[in-house]
């Protein structure tokens, strides 16, 4: 009787682990899928922003990585930021030398990120209405005559880390794809 228990229990076990390995390769699959056809921003999908600074400073993310937050005069709910991706692209310490508070700059963030935000025309979507519902990511940034972070450097950067989050997500969907198929022939083997 002991026996038929541990073979109703491996059995049980075996194949919620199938359905995990299954539903688990599905996500990451769907994952890689969003990040292929999540769009760049270009210049026709940009808009420029330009007002007085109130304040910037470098901070520290939850993974390590550094971002940069700009605040201006004319909105001061907003956290305009440069991301630790493209961070690696700005001149920040020309930025910081070249610029007092209360100079003029002029930021460029994408259309629908001034409409639900600045404008609020249209409505945040759920998980960025709770989570970042007051910041808004810069893709361009000019201060005078200098350009600090350029829309090729950001989409060349950005580019980049879509590839690697496609390449990992779609690895990682694959091989909980391929454990799984393995695990089910098992399972037809030794249960069936």
């Amino acid at each position: 009787m002991n026996n038929n228990y541990n073979y109703n229990k491996e059995k049980k076990l075996n194949s919620k682990l199938i359905w995990v390995l299954f539903i688990l390769s599905f996500i990451f699959l769907f994952v890689s899928i969003k990040y292929s056809l999540s769009k760049l921003p270009n210049t026709n999908s940009i808009t420029e922003i330009k007002g007085l600074l109130k304040d910037f400073k470098i901070n520290r993310g939850r993974r390590g990585g550094n971002f940069l937050t700009i605040k201006l005069n004319e909105y001061p709910e907003i956290n305009f930021i440069i991301g630790s991706v493209s961070m690696s692209q700005i001149y920040y310490q020309e930025f910081v030398t070249e610029n007092k508070l209360g100079d003029s700059i002029s930021l460029f963030i994408e259309k629908h990120q001034y409409n639900r935000k600045i404008l609020k025309s249209e409505k945040i979507p759920f998980p960025e209405k709770y989570l970042h519902k007051n910041n808004i990511s810069i893709v361009e940034l000019h201060s005078k005559n200098t350009e600090y972070l350029s829309l090729n450097d950001y989409i060349k950067v950005n580019q980049n880390n879509n590839y690697l989050a496609i390449a990992f997500f779609g690895f990682l969907g694959l091989l909980m794809l391929l454990v799984g198929i393995k695990h089910l022939k098992y399972y037809n083997t030794k249960f069936r």
